[in-house]
């Protein structure tokens, strides 16, 4: 449904055409969309006409899940390549995670490379290196394609931090390793509410933690620390340095 032009004269001729044209007959037809507010856009009329009776599937759990990545199995990796408890592994991380049958797949896929790079079995050892592997590769592709000033708010935060032997950082730390950064960079330099408002995106990519903590009488603070694995954090600061020298 999300692929059908919903203005009215174009959702009109879109059902028309789909209407029995030498037979007298109901005509059913079952919409399929990932967004629920879907009829919201629909002419009045148009709505009226369809008589629509809406049907909510709730995302895919473990049981489901399992279903979907043996049959993948089958047909696609050699009888008695996958340990036992690998597919169980993977439908309880997808389920737990987000239910999504693609992304389920996508890391016995990742699993699947890695094993036959590595010339092994498919181990359950092997799916949480693909599942570390797709966050990585997640993240590096965000960065990578993200502002040059968010890249730049990144990189200050994950040398702050550094400095500070992994303890959590305020603002204030962060702003200097940024204007540190774009000064070493050629980068314009702006302002701290214009900082605050990136390391806000940042937080909501999951890529730092910002938190405002209250200290009492003394105010509030806000605090910034890293979730992410170490060697994804060098990661990603290798990349974001890799980009700024590619601007020259």
């Amino acid at each position: 449904m999300d692929n059908v032009r919903r203005d009215r004269d174009a959702f009109l001729t879109f059902l028309v055409r789909r209407l029995p044209q030498r037979i007298q007959a109901k005509l059913i037809l079952v919409f399929v969309s990932n967004k629920l507010n879907w009829p919201d856009h629909l002419d009045p009329r148009a709505k009226s006409f369809l008589k629509l009776n809406e049907l909510i599937f709730k995302p895919y759990d473990a049981m489901d899940l399992q279903h979907i990545l043996r049959i993948r199995v089958e047909k696609a990796l050699c009888p008695g390549s996958v340990d036992p408890g690998v597919v169980e592994k993977i439908a309880a991380m997808a389920s737990q995670d987000h239910g999504d049958a693609r992304q389920a797949v996508a890391l016995l896929a990742k699993s699947a490379y890695l094993a036959e790079k590595a010339g092994s079995k498919l181990t359950l050892a092997l799916v949480d290196s693909a599942g570390l592997e797709l966050d990585r590769d997640r993240y590096l592709t965000l960065l990578r394609s993200a502002p040059v000033q968010l890249q730049a708010a990144m990189a200050a935060a994950i040398e702050a931090i550094s400095k500070a032997k992994g303890e959590p950082i305020g603002t204030g730390d962060a702003y200097d390793a940024y204007k540190s950064f774009c000064d070493r960079t050629g980068l314009r330099v702006m302002t701290g509410r214009a900082f605050g408002d990136l390391l806000d995106e940042l937080d909501m990519y999951s890529l730092l933690r910002s938190r405002v903590r209250s200290r009492g009488r003394y105010g509030r603070t806000r605090e910034i620390n890293l979730d992410l694995a170490p060697e994804l954090v060098e990661k990603i600061h290798a990349t974001i340095r890799m980009n700024f020298q590619m601007r020259g």
